[in-house]
């Protein structure tokens, strides 16, 4: 016997309107009707509280009716494709997670694309070097203390400066993502907030990186 046809046999035997089962079922009277017309089927979550409603088994409402059974059948075979899918989806998520979290601050291309890490701002003081009376080119700059807040968080970075800076400009904001180093600019000593003056050398100076040197620490302890 047909799904709509058992629907409207039981709500008729408990004396029940569309209304009044659909009430049962928090769900509207149009739905009900639908359902009894062969328009929609109910769902499997919707078929328990039906055959709940009704006393009876799911096997007993829904016997006799082959395009249900095929209905359910392929529900619950999409709730497990989705199940496998939202797992895989999870493991994805937590294995970025994890891989973002324990490279940060050791390759540049990983800092780059980590989600998880914001770009920063920071004053660097960069080293001179003459010859002739000119400054030579200054690029690249390794391993360059960059100051990244005022309470002398510091990042130690290596990046390409272009073309040689002016004499007076041995200074450098440098817009960071970690290791990444999206641009820098050369700038004057007077441009550097104060704030940040206060916590930097005037003159570079040159700090030996050693095997187990963090490129991320306090300035105000020894790096």
């Amino acid at each position: 016997m047909a799904l709509k046809t058992q629907l409207k046999k039981y709500r008729q035997q408990f004396g029940w309107t569309q209304k009044q089962l659909a009430e049962k079922l928090h769900v509207s009277d149009k739905t009900i009707s639908s359902w009894e017309n062969g328009r929609t089927y109910p769902d499997v979550g919707m078929l328990l509280a039906l055959s709940d409603v009704f006393q009876i088994s799911i096997d007993q409402f829904i016997r006799g009716d082959d395009v249900m059974v095929q209905k359910i059948d392929r529900d619950i075979k999409m709730k497990r494709v989705y199940k496998i899918i939202l797992a895989f989806i999870v493991f994805v998520i937590a294995g970025l997670s994890i891989f973002f979290n324990v490279y940060q601050y050791k390759n540049q291309w990983v800092d780059r694309f980590n989600p998880f890490m914001t770009m920063q701002t920071g004053y660097a003081t960069l080293p001179t070097k003459t010859k002739d009376g000119h400054v030579e080119k200054g690029s690249p700059y390794k391993d360059i203390e960059v100051l990244d807040d005022e309470f002398g968080q510091a990042t130690r970075l290596t990046f390409f400066g272009g073309m040689a800076p002016a004499p007076d400009r041995h200074y450098a904001i440098v817009k960071h993502k970690g290791l990444y180093v999206q641009r820098i600019m050369f700038i004057s000593w007077s441009a550097i907030p104060k704030i940040y003056r206060e916590n930097m050398n005037k003159t570079y100076q040159y700090y030996p990186k050693m095997k187990d040197t963090p490129v991320r620490y306090n300035s105000w302890k020894t790096p």
